[in-house]
């Protein structure tokens, strides 16, 4: 055989399994890869949905409060649970009563103005206790 011979020879027995490599390589780039990067676009835009969603849902519950907040009563409500405030004519009753904590200061300065404090704030909640509500009104000496 001479060497032309062995080189179509070679190129007869490779000639099979080159093709199906490259078949194989043009359907991997034609088919597979673009469906793959397809189904994760797809997944990533069901994710981006739902996030766009819960914006939404949050943009609307902010849009109800600033709607409430630019009426007088939604205004009022909003300082009377935020910061506490009560009409001229309201006063706060406590709910709970406080729990008994022992208290034993020394006998010295500052401590004694502490001791003198929390004999006033004693006094004042036994008078709630037998009834006489104004004795938490801050203005009352």
């Amino acid at each position: 055989m001479s060497f032309v011979g062995n080189i179509v020879a070679m190129v007869r027995r490779w000639s099979v399994p080159l093709i199906a490599v490259g078949l194989v390589a043009i359907i991997l780039t034609l088919l597979v890869l673009p469906l793959r990067t397809w189904f994760a676009q797809r997944d990533l835009l069901t994710d981006r949905e739902a996030q766009y969603s819960l914006f939404e849902d949050i943009n609307d519950a902010l849009q109800d409060e600033v709607d409430s907040l630019q009426t007088p009563t939604g205004l009022q409500q909003a300082i009377r649970s935020q910061l506490g405030y009560l009409l001229p004519n309201e006063r706060r009753v406590p709910l709970l009563a406080r729990p008994d904590a022992p208290i034993t200061l020394p006998a010295r300065w500052p401590h004694t103005l502490v001791a003198g404090i929390l004999d006033v704030r004693r006094d004042a909640f036994a008078r709630v206790e037998a009834g006489d509500i104004d004795g938490f009104d801050p203005l009352q000496p």
